[in-house]
């Protein structure tokens, strides 16, 4: 069966507030944990909310691999 946009999910304002909090406070292996999350449930979310939830989640990647590079640890 191929979802609709009825089955799509719809993140609020508080929602993203949420991602982004989450996602900055993330640690390497949560990180991993909500990529494969979201890797499998694509499908579900909105373009936009996939774009926006994949931006918080590639932001705070980014910082990590800066971290280890710059300091060889994962502390921010």
């Amino acid at each position: 069966m191929k979802s609709g946009a009825a089955d799509k999910v719809k993140l609020t304002q508080e929602d993203r507030a949420a991602v982004k909090e989450a996602a900055r406070a993330a640690g390497p292996a949560e990180i991993l944990v909500l990529w494969h999350f979201m890797t499998d449930h694509k499908e579900q979310f909105t373009k936009a909310d996939w774009g926006f939830t994949c931006s918080q989640l590639g932001r705070r990647s980014e910082k990590l691999l800066r971290n280890v590079a710059k300091n060889f640890s994962w502390e921010d």
